[in-house]
This record gives structure tokens, C-alpha cells and sequence, in this order.
């Protein structure tokens, strides 16, 4: 069963606000957007998990039952039609993060280990490797576009739609979706190879980019349009 934004905002008018196209399977890639290893469990007895329960439990399952099988079944799919598959990676390139904007280094004083090139939590999870040839893309910022290559690489490639999985929905996610639309591709976000703190903050990140920013569908609605 697919994605329906209607079915969260039936009042909006999607058929004159909202952007429509068609993946082609000659110009599209898949963006997985900063699945890293320090982010897959969250640790229900820290002190983030005791004050935040409810959000451990939710975390864990949807990035076990969702964003992982979902974003390797899409991994599987563009491999075998030789479709590019892209990487971002997330945290400082240092390990004392000073090349990081404010907001991030003030907020990496707030964790006990910050994240920085290097160490093993950094890493692409290990359920979804890169394999040779594949871009992994490092960056600073919560958009894959600030300041990186993607751009560059995608235009050369020949690539003007973007399918989208990743963490988080509504920030790393989302704002690399708006940008890639913003400057001219096609911006497609996966339902289900998604995920944030919250299923309220997932499904507003999904309905500000379906309102007028691009599409968003899930793992099997991809596959399929893109099969035809």
C-alpha cells in the first residue's frame, strides 16, 4: 500500500500546488542520507533513553524494521540496473569539530563522544555498505548540497531525479530534498527508508516537501515505477 499525502491533508490542494513527475530510470539516483552506525540503536539505559523512552522505543524499531530493509532493498534494485547509489556522512572532519558552524559545536558539547571522521561510529552502517565506485559523500551541514560535491558529481553523472532515504526525515532529509528541488532536479523522498525522533515530526517533514516541493513514495512504489 503506498503513500497518500490527501490522506493527511485532504483540504490542500495538491493537484495545483503540488510537483509531479516521473522517475526515469536513465537519470535517477539514490541519495542515502547519513545512515551511519553511531545513529542505528539508541540506548534505552543512557540518560537520553531514561528521560526519553517513548523515542528509544520508536527509534529502534523503525531503523530495524524500516529504514534499513527498506533502504537495502532500494540499494539491491538500483545495483542491479546500474543505477548510481550516492552516500552522505555526517559529523566533523577533526575530532575537535572547530570547522563545524556554531550551532553544531554547541550542540556536540552537549554529548559525551562526538562524532568526527575516523572512528568507527561515523561509519556507513554496516547493513548497507558502499561497495567500489560508489560516492560517499563527508559533510558539515544537515543539507547533502552546502558546501559538497553532490551537485557537481550529480550533473556530470547525468542525474536529474533524486530518490531520498536517510536520517533524519525532517532534518538532514528534508533539507537536502528541498534544496535538490530548489536547483533543479526531481526530489523524491522514500516513506519508508526514513526516520526521525518522532512519527508526528516524520509525517510533517513528509508533508511540507509532498505540498510543494517534490514526491514522496515508498520503497515498492519506487521499484516499480522504476521497473516500467
Amino acid at each position: 500500500m503506498g503513500w497518500n499525502a490527501e490522506d493527511f491533508d485532504s483540504d490542500w490542494p495538491f493537484d495545483e500546488q503540488g510537483t509531479k513527475f516521473e522517475l526515469r530510470n536513465n537519470k535517477t539516483a539514490l541519495l542515502v542520507i547519513d545512515i551511519q552506525k553511531g545513529d542505528l540503536v539508541k540506548d534505552p539505559t543512557s540518560e537520553y533513553g531514561v528521560k526519553y523512552p517513548y523515542i528509544v522505543e520508536y527509534w529502534n524499531k523503525r531503523i530495524a524494521d524500516f529504514v534499513l530493509p527498506n533502504t537495502s532493498t532500494l540499494i539491491s534494485f538500483f545495483r542491479k540496473f546500474d543505477l548510481p547509489v550516492i552516500y552522505t556522512r555526517n559529523g566533523a572532519i577533526t575530532r575537535t569539530g572547530k570547522e563545524m558552524s556554531r550551532r553544531l559545536r554547541v550542540k556536540r558539547k552537549l554529548k559525551q563522544a562526538a562524532r568526527y571522521r575516523g572512528i568507527d561510529a561515523y561509519e556507513i552502517a554496516q547493513e548497507i555498505q558502499p561497495v567500489e565506485n560508489e560516492l560517499v559523500i563527508d559533510k558539515l551541514t544537515s543539507g547533502a548540497f552546502n558546501f559538497s560535491i553532490l551537485d557537481h558529481a550529480l550533473r556530470n553523472m547525468g542525474i536529474e531525479d533524486i530518490v531520498m532515504t536517510g536520517i533524519l526525515t525532517d532534518m538532514c532529509v528534508l533539507g537536502t530534498a528541498r534544496v535538490a528541488s530548489e536547483i533543479g532536479y526531481n526530489s523524491l523522498i522514500c516513506e519508508d527508508a526514513c526516520a526521525t525522533l518522532t512519527q508526528r515530526a516524520h509525517i510533517d517533514a513528509l508533508m511540507v516537501h509532498a505540498r510543494c516541493f517534490g514526491r514522496v513514495e515508498t520503497a515498492d512504489d519506487i521499484i516499480n515505477e522504476l521497473r516500467e
